[in-house]
């Protein structure tokens, strides 16, 4: 993808920062392993393929309507102005139309936020030393704040939404039994929302 002619030449900078945008939100591959006849063996990751990807020299043109809705996403992007409403738009989408990066339970908040936080800066701090670990990272990390880490969020990117179910406690729903259902959610969510961050 290339600036058109009328172009100014900062949109090439400005493409750099969408596909970083574009990173926060993109799903791990998807490993699939298969059998096939007289016990052949199949296996093989998948990765979504993305518009904003960086293109592959081995990766097949991408087919017609992509290149025609690709231009018309260079086109929107010509001016500064027009950069601008892109920004304000995926700014104030994400956290609307994104689905979660993560979803947890945890009976003192304050204490996993702070934990959160460690992991993010211990992952962030090494990364900063040892880049050539992120997509390790990305993919295996141990914790929510290193896969965060990994793919470049900062936090001032992240919040946290919180579904506080401490009124709900009475003689009939004791905190065991609120922590229970939480975690019944917990498990259901993921499998609605598959947050990227979340546990592997």
């Amino acid at each position: 993808m290339q600036p058109s002619p009328q172009g100014d030449q900062a949109i090439d900078g400005f493409l750099r920062l969408l596909r970083r945008y574009a990173g926060y939100y993109e799903p791990l591959p998807i490993s699939l392993r298969g059998r096939g006849s007289y016990g052949a063996a199949w296996e093989g990751d998948l990765e979504l393929d993305t518009p904003l990807r960086q293109p592959d020299e081995e990766a097949d043109s991408s087919p017609a309507e992509e290149d025609k809705r690709l231009a018309i996403l260079m086109d929107s992007l010509d001016s500064q102005e027009r950069r601008r409403v892109m920004a304000t738009i995926l700014e104030m989408a994400a956290p609307v139309f994104s689905s979660p990066l993560y979803i947890g339970v945890a009976e003192n908040l304050r204490e996993r936020l702070r934990t959160h936080r460690r992991d993010f800066t211990k992952a962030y701090d090494w990364l900063r030393e040892h880049p050539e670990d992120a997509a390790e990272v990305r993919a295996k990390g141990k914790t929510f704040g290193a896969r965060a880490a990994a793919r470049n969020m900062t936090m001032r990117q992240l919040e946290a939404w919180v579904i506080d179910l401490g009124d709900q406690e009475d003689d009939a729903l004791t905190l065991k039994h609120l922590r229970h259902t939480a975690q019944s959610a917990e498990w259901l969510l993921h499998r609605l929302y598959a947050p990227i961050l979340g546990r592997q």
